[in-house]
């Protein structure tokens, strides 16, 4: 035969999940991951300071004040960068917001994916929902480490003999409460409710002229919002870290509202790095990584 007709294959289509390549969906996961674990890491040093801070004016009240131990937590930070990030202070820092990241990431990029629409009323609840459920019990399990690293349980009076030396005892592992777990329950998800879903509701709402672009108006919620919801967190945390760290208290609310506007205003400097320049640069990694992964 003089000549012949040679018929191609047909190329065997790359594997494809609702109209997505595989290669493109891995890609955009990979990139979820690496937007979490590199926010966290950038946010996690001074988050470690103040939470240590907090939890520890609130179990000893009086004896270190707010101010000095936020001050030498993050001299710390600095002086002994080593020692610092490797700590287990750091550590379940991390961890706590590293998962939390993770969670939102991959769980919008799958829903997402399934309903194909970018601001969908089921991909924002489903985030919300995912994201609380990590976050909120890594939330507690850190400020059970924290009080049981970091607290000091109040000497008894008896044991305030005059000129006697008495020794802080070491600190307990309490039972954790259901009433406690249930005041960071409520914590928590005002946090996060203020974090995630209210900044692009109360965006979108805004007039278009009000800012000068979409992401403008978009980081400036997401800086501004979970900011003011530690005003209503706020009492509620310190109500539970009291209930744990003083159970037995007769004076709790005078406590609370001794150390609650100085608390109130560390916590809502803390939402900054947390979920305002965290998700900021969350959101961004995320969208560069995602771009790359086509």
């Amino acid at each position: 035969m003089s000549s012949m007709t040679q018929q191609l294959a047909p190329e065997r289509p790359m594997f494809t999940w609702g109209g997505w390549r595989g290669s493109t969906l891995t890609g955009q996961f990979a990139g979820d991951l690496g937007a979490a674990a590199v926010s966290a890491t950038l946010i996690s040093p001074v988050l470690t300071a103040i939470d240590r801070a907090v939890v520890e004016n609130a179990a000893r009240p009086g004896q270190n004040p707010l101010a000095q131990a936020l001050k030498t937590n993050i001299l710390c930070s600095f002086k002994h960068p080593r020692r610092f990030f490797g700590t287990k202070s750091f550590l379940i820092i991390w961890t706590l917001y590293a998962a939390t990241y993770t969670t939102a990431n991959t769980v919008e990029t799958t829903a997402r994916h399934l309903t194909q629409k970018a601001d969908d009323l089921f991909v924002q609840s489903v985030t919300f929902l995912s994201t609380i459920t990590v976050n909120v019990p890594l939330g507690v399990w850190k400020d059970v480490r924290f009080v049981q690293m970091f607290g000091r349980p109040s000497v008894p009076v008896a044991a305030q003999t005059k000129g006697a030396k008495v020794p802080p005892p070491p600190v307990p592992r309490l039972k954790f409460p259901r009433t406690v777990a249930a005041t960071f329950l409520i914590r928590d998800a005002i946090t996060i409710f203020g974090a995630v879903n209210l900044p692009p509701m109360i965006a979108s709402s805004l007039p278009e002229d009000t800012f000068a672009n979409p992401i403008l108006k978009m980081a400036t919620m997401q800086l501004l919002v979970p900011v003011f919801s530690q005003v209503f967190a706020t009492p509620i945390h310190l109500l539970g870290l009291d209930m744990y760290s003083h159970p037995d208290s007769a004076v709790r609310m005078a406590r609370i509202r001794q150390n609650l506007g100085a608390t109130t205003l560390v916590r809502c400097a803390r939402i900054i790095p947390a979920f305002g320049v965290g998700l900021i640069a969350n959101t961004g990694l995320r969208d560069y990584f995602h771009e790359k992964a086509g």
